[in-house]
């Protein structure tokens, strides 16, 4: 099975993740975008150009807008600039896309085609495989579950967004009690049906966040753990990278 991360925005806490991703042989994508995010430090064009001597590299806009909700030209500029933009900075070819907000229709797809990308991401989970690399979706998030540590309408988000497709693979209750043990089961049922891969992804700043350092850690020790499992970058899932 295939292993791949995702990490999306550029946040300066993204160089800390690749760090651990490094101390278990494994490899990420880090989805960047110039513009600051939720009032958090971004990573500096230097360590983007050092992120990029370890890591994949891809472009995420550079405003980071919902491109079905704007203009098309401004959608189609915001992906064909972003793409440079990243090469420029990176000094790396850039090959993979993420929608922010994994917004897109079929306009955005061919923007993001016609850019020269080999593949896009989106935010659907519970996927190990797909058909289309321009919508690659994924398996998993990394964020708190079930629940958010927010007192408001969105703490229950995790569990809501979550539900149905966990009880459909047939995951037990005792398992989804928090992020980590919901996980290992979900990896290990993906696995034993030798899916072709995994594909977990998130946000480094939720997990500065929600002090969720530990839990990333002990789930990529425990993937590691698993025999025939190659971590690859996200642009391996594509059949027709060069």
């Amino acid at each position: 099975m295939l292993f791949t991360t995702s990490w999306d925005d550029g946040y300066a806490s993204d160089m800390r993740l690749a760090d651990l991703l490094m101390e278990h042989e494994c490899t990420g994508t880090f989805y960047i975008c110039p513009k600051p995010q939720y009032g958090k430090e971004m990573l500096s064009k230097h360590a983007i150009g050092l992120l990029a001597q370890r890591h994949e590299i891809g472009a995420h806009t550079l405003t980071h807008p919902d491109l079905t909700r704007i203009p098309i030209e401004l959608a189609q500029e915001e992906i064909q600039r972003s793409k440079i933009w990243v090469e420029t900075v990176s000094q790396k070819p850039c090959t993979m896309f993420c929608y922010p907000y994994g917004a897109y229709n079929e306009h955005v797809k061919n923007f993001v085609k016609e850019a020269g990308f080999f593949g896009a991401r989106i935010t659907e989970n519970f996927h190990c495989s797909g058909n289309d690399p321009f919508a690659l979706p994924a398996s998993i998030q990394f964020y708190p579950f079930p629940l958010r540590r927010i007192f408001n309408r969105r703490c229950i988000g995790p569990l809501q967004k979550s539900w149905k497709p966990l009880r459909s693979l047939g995951i037990p209750l005792t398992s989804l009690r928090a992020w980590l043990p919901m996980a290992k089961v979900v990896f290990q049922k993906m696995y034993e049906s030798e899916e072709p891969w995994f594909h977990l992804w998130g946000h480094s700043q939720e997990i500065d966040r929600y002090g969720m350092w530990s839990d990333l850690e002990k789930f990529l020790k425990f993937v590691k753990g698993f025999e025939n499992t190659k971590c690859v970058p996200n642009s391996s899932l594509i059949p027709t990278t060069p």
